[in-house]
């Protein structure tokens, strides 16, 4: 709630140059329709009420971000267990560079490179079917594959700088709990070390991890933007032209449709830090403990 009550002062302030005693006044009300009615107001763009485009999005943004964060987070943590399992060896040196491009180079590059070498009716160097497009996003309801290969490769690529960080925090974590009172005690139960290392000491691993992928959620947010902008998917961040926020010029949304995005953002992140915070306390072999 705090973070679009703010917002909705500044931008008010700033671009409509509305008194700020008058703005406060006027918050009891803003909060009434906002949070409790979701009166975002008219978007005369879309012909319908904002609260509606925002929902007509919000499975495209969901989506998206839930299959990013899902495989960053998996990638992460698999390659963080084999680099740590094999530290010093060519396989930890390979993923570690692997992890450092992943982090370096911009996710829209990556966006880019895919749609302009190798996606359907868009590639220069070859056109593979399998791949998303740009334009091509195809509803659950139309057909589940179609949808599957409209969201891949955008998922791909949300989820790149997320397993880059899964990966490295993954990695120094298992570091650290090698030698935690439950690994040790695993493996003079003459518990296999494969067995030891999923089962023990990733699970004591998690923690940095969780609170990695919690920290991240504003940046992964973005990337979404990013991502759906790229692609061209009918999510409400694409929808709502914020091609402006990113560098490019051109049309500037007013303060009611920046008010919507920051509004789902915001929600959006408050969720998942919850759940992280829920999964943190589930799965920590220690806080359980306690």
């Amino acid at each position: 709630m705090l973070t679009p009550t703010i917002a909705h002062v500044v931008l008010s302030a700033l671009r409509d140059e509305t008194p700020l005693g008058t703005l406060i006044s006027d918050l009891p009300q803003f909060l009434s329709d906002t949070f409790l009615h979701l009166r975002l107001g008219y978007g005369g763009e879309y012909h319908k009420q904002l609260s509606t485009v925002m929902f007509d999005g919000l499975w495209v943004d969901v989506s998206l971000l839930a299959g990013g964060l899902f495989i960053g987070v998996l990638v992460g943590l698999m390659t963080g267990l084999a680099s740590a399992r094999r530290r010093g060896e060519a396989v930890d040196h390979a993923l570690t560079l692997g992890s450092a491009a992943g982090l370096s180079i911009p996710i829209y590059w990556f966006g880019f490179a895919m749609l302009a070498l190798f996606a359907p009716q868009s590639g220069y160097l070859l056109q593979i079917p399998i791949l998303s497009g740009y334009h091509g996003y195809r509803s659950w309801n139309d057909s589940p594959l179609l949808w599957l290969r409209s969201m891949w490769v955008p998922w791909v690529i949300l989820a790149i700088p997320l397993a880059a960080m899964c990966f490295r925090m993954t990695r120094a974590s298992l570091l650290e709990v090698l030698d935690a009172d439950l690994v040790r005690t695993a493996r003079a139960k003459g518990v296999r070390e494969k067995i030891v290392m999923r089962r023990h000491a990733l699970r004591a691993a998690l923690p940095p991890v969780i609170g990695l992928v919690s920290a991240s959620m504003a940046l992964m947010v973005t990337n979404v933007i990013l991502v759906e902008t790229a692609f061209a998917l009918p999510g409400f961040f694409h929808e709502a032209d914020v091609g402006q926020f990113l560098g490019e010029q051109g049309h500037v949304p007013g303060n009611d449709v920046i008010q919507a995005l920051i509004l789902e953002a915001a929600a959006i992140i408050a969720v998942t830090m919850f759940v992280a915070d829920l999964l943190h306390a589930r799965l920590d072999p220690r806080a359980r403990l306690h």
